[in-house]
């Protein structure tokens, strides 16, 4: 926890230098019950890896949700984050304990990236472009399917891959030549994080038909000098 309260205290520093914030752990955060003023983020298909206290087995998954409930006072210019890492159990010990997974200091600081976009947006109202959302880093094959009995997160109806069809092995396995590879944070952005980005979609929009336009009308004056020309020395 340590490593990510650091990485947090730096980041914020460098986003909102005049403001106090303080991360926790907090085991007993729960999805959308959320105190007045409090804004949640849900981080999810964070790749980890866990190790078994009890036979030593270890395994990957990128199936990690990390849930965030944040909160500003904006008199007092102080903000609070709450965070809870939900955890998974040894798919080979008969009586299996849940484990925190163990995170890589890139992940971290790629979570945490998206919290401070996420406070940012929620917390500080600014407009955010949800392309700007970090992607996480898959560091190592994992094996299988995502095993939904055996994720604390499944089982309290957090994980999106309870409501899923269960993919095929071949989902996660690739082979050793192609790691890492990289997932898209996935987090819902309402209109107000959005702020201009439909905007700027649109003047996109716009501009590629005026550069259409203006190459088909080129095309055409081009093609009617040649045929005039042609028919020209063909005349002579």
């Amino acid at each position: 926890m340590e490593i990510w309260q650091q990485i947090f205290s730096q980041k914020i520093g460098q986003m909102k230098p005049g403001d106090r914030w303080t991360l926790k752990v907090d085991s007993n955060l729960q999805s959308n019950d959320l105190d007045p003023g409090w804004k949640q983020f849900l981080q999810q298909h964070a790749f980890a890896r866990f190790q078994c206290s009890q036979c030593w087995h270890t395994w990957h998954s990128v199936q990690v949700n990390v849930l965030f409930h944040m909160h500003l006072d904006r008199k007092q210019r102080q903000g609070q984050v709450k965070m809870k890492i939900f955890r998974q159990e040894c798919k080979k010990c008969l009586v299996p304990k849940l484990e925190l997974p163990e995170f890589s200091q890139e992940n971290v600081e790629r979570v945490l990236e998206n919290l401070m976009l996420k406070i940012r947006g929620k917390c500080y109202r600014e407009a955010i472009n949800p392309h700007d959302l970090c992607k996480i880093i898959v560091e190592a094959q994992t094996m299988g399917p995502h095993d939904s009995s055996h994720c604390e997160a499944c089982q309290l109806g957090i994980c999106c891959m309870k409501y899923e069809a269960q993919a095929s092995a071949s989902t996660f396995i690739r082979p050793a030549s192609l790691l890492p590879r990289i997932f898209p944070a996935q987090e819902e952005w309402s209109e107000a994080e959005t702020g201009s980005s439909r905007d700027w979609g649109s003047n996109c929009d716009w501009r590629r038909c005026c550069c259409y336009s203006t190459t088909a009308i080129f095309l055409v004056i081009f093609l009617a000098v040649l045929i005039f020309v042609l028919l020209y020395f063909k005349t002579k």
